[in-house]
């Protein structure tokens, strides 16, 4: 009986020696990776809340100093911050809400039975899949006064008298509510294939009950779709709200004016007039604001998956 248990822990020994080597041997193969991680994605956001609580000034020739919060309560005595903030708001609330009533009325659509379905499915991805910068480009030369693709079709309906040349992007409401089309053009595709995985995920028996019980189209939505939806329009909405809160590129396309979008203003410190303490600053501002709405989202789930 003692020799099997003496092999028995011998063979034990070996596997937990070959387990070191094979971790080892896995742990040198991803130091690289690893390596260059910290070196991309961890490394500048300790630099940036580092310099955040200095005076860091690269184009004055200063000294950096230790400055602890004044660089964010300067940054709240700003008043194109609160410009920023309120254009980005607006930017915001406005796509996020026109994405989610699109979306899931895309996704009631294409979650239907008809012919063609995975042609509609297929192709709906095409304005996801364009580029930001490329999106802007195109929306802007559709604005454009005269020649632009809006102001054409205007006339050709007789919506616009032969004579009118509006100039659609006069003004920053202008700009950022006519911004703010060409993201919800982009954008609601990536919130219908969100929506769309969440219905298909849905039992038909609850649908055919509420036939039986009469149930009409709209009620079906109300109380059968919506309710158990709702996990899914949570992490459709979370995300889409980081992501239009983060806004940048696509303003840039339609304006000059960095108060357009936090980003915009946060980018404009930092690499244009190298404030790195203030823009580190303002960087962080908008993640705490991200890493709030991260916290809610948590506890919305948590709630949710609780009633269930």
């Amino acid at each position: 009986m003692r020799k099997p248990a003496k092999g028995g822990a011998v063979s034990s020994l070996r596997l937990s020696r070959r387990g070191r080597k094979d971790l080892l041997l896995a742990f040198l193969l991803l130091l690289p990776t690893i390596y260059i991680l910290l070196k991309t994605f961890v490394s500048p956001i300790i630099e940036s809340l580092v310099w955040s609580f200095y005076k860091y000034n690269l184009m004055d020739g200063s000294d950096v100093i230790w400055v602890g919060f004044r660089n964010y309560k300067q940054i709240f005595g700003l008043n194109e911050f609160w410009v920023s903030m309120e254009n980005t708001a607006y930017f915001t609330v406005f796509t996020v809400g026109a994405e989610l009533v699109f979306g899931f009325f895309s996704a009631l659509l294409l979650n239907q039975m008809f012919g063609g379905r995975l042609f509609f499915r297929g192709i709906i991805i095409i304005p996801w899949a364009m580029l930001t910068l490329v999106n802007g480009l195109m929306w802007n030369w559709i604005y454009q006064p005269g020649y632009g693709g809006l102001t054409v079709i205007l006339h050709k309906l007789g919506m616009l008298s032969a004579n009118s040349n509006p100039i659609w992007l006069t003004n920053s409401f202008k700009i950022m509510t006519f911004a703010s089309i060409a993201d919800i053009w982009k954008m609601t595709p990536y919130m219908t294939l969100l929506l769309l995985a969440g219905l298909q995920s849905l039992p038909s028996s609850l649908y055919e009950a509420a036939v039986m019980d009469g149930a009409g189209f709209w009620k079906k939505i109300w109380h059968i779709t919506l309710p158990q939806l709702k996990p899914a329009i949570i992490v459709a909405v979370v995300l889409r709200i980081i992501g239009a809160f983060r806004v940048y590129d696509i303003l840039t396309v339609f304006s000059g004016d960095p108060t357009t979008s936090v980003s915009f203003l946060t980018y404009n410190y930092a690499f244009r007039y190298f404030y790195l303490g203030k823009a580190s600053a303002m960087a962080w501002i908008s993640t705490l604001f991200i890493l709030a709405l991260i916290l809610v989202y948590i506890r919305m789930l948590k709630r949710n998956s609780e009633l269930e």
